[in-house]
């Protein structure tokens, strides 16, 4: 049973590791990384199986943060997969979170680590003081959708199609965490499998739309689409809303869906984990 929210415990282990870094780093960086890889297993036992690694540490006398070559293998359904984030750095000093001032940490390359590709960058502002905030915003810009066939191999191996757009995430203390998300594969667009589209089949009312989609799916190939739109927000902590529009020229399909999809409010994070297939935690 999944216990709690990736994406804040993705963000909250690396937060948890920064003052002890920041100690001991400057003189002692192999003692560094292994006090903070064992802060994040410690964080994230149950999401990585005490898989992460940490290359390198440095803190510089202005008492900003490095860390390069992080990666771990993240237990899925269909098996570990192995990501990794080839840096993260503080803009300003760590010191600034004992005074309750932002500090910005920019992190480059998030990535399944087969794929040459850049990867996610973003940046996630941390603030302590006088309550916790967390705000992350992620840019897909350089990627492809092929890099993401491991959240459903099924439904998605094969698919390709350059993709941009970004992700937002803030949690305030006291308060229920915002998430969105704008993805777009423009033209030319890629390849998806037809069975992915079996997924919409429940949602689509009976209709020539509907029909278009039964013949995709019965032709169980990889099929062409040339452009294509993700939304998903979530307004409130119970509630996604989904928007997804494709287009499918082969079948003269525009397919457009919009779908709300209710969650548990204490929860949500954890269940939307479990719709997309990304964690399995027994």
């Amino acid at each position: 049973m999944i216990k709690k929210a990736f994406l804040p415990a993705l963000i909250l282990l690396l937060g948890t590791g920064l003052v002890a870094a920041f100690c001991i780093a400057p003189r002692l960086p192999g003692i560094a990384c292994e006090l903070l890889e064992r802060t994040a297993n410690r964080s994230a036992g149950e999401y990585f199986a005490g898989s992460i690694r940490i290359e390198k540490i440095a803190l510089d006398w202005h008492g900003k943060l490095r860390i390069e070559g992080m990666s771990g293998n993240l237990q899925t359904r269909q098996g570990p997969v192995a990501l990794g984030i080839r840096s993260l750095a503080s803009r300003e000093t760590l010191l600034l979170l004992m005074t309750g001032k932002p500090v910005h940490f920019i992190i480059e390359g998030l990535h399944p680590q087969r794929s040459s590709r850049p990867g996610i960058s973003g940046v996630c502002v941390i603030q302590t003081r006088p309550i916790f905030h967390l705000e992350l915003t992620a840019d897909f810009g350089k990627t492809d959708l092929e890099d993401w066939q491991w959240l459903d191999p099924q439904d998605l191996g094969g698919a390709t199609g350059a993709m941009k757009g970004t992700l937002t995430f803030r949690q305030t203390q006291g308060r229920e965490p915002e998430f969105s998300t704008s993805l777009e594969a423009p033209q030319p667009g890629g390849n998806i499998q037809a069975r992915f589209f079996d997924l919409f089949l429940p949602y689509l009312p009976f209709s020539v739309q509907k029909e278009k989609v039964q013949k995709v799916v019965q032709s169980q190939k990889l099929i062409r689409y040339h452009q294509a739109a993700l939304t998903v927000q979530m307004p409130q902590s119970d509630l996604l809303k989904i928007h997804l529009q494709i287009f499918i020229p082969d079948y003269n399909l525009k397919l457009t869906l919009n779908a709300d999809v209710r969650t548990d409010a204490k929860n949500a994070f954890s269940q939307i984990a479990r719709i997309m297939g990304l964690i399995e935690v027994k």
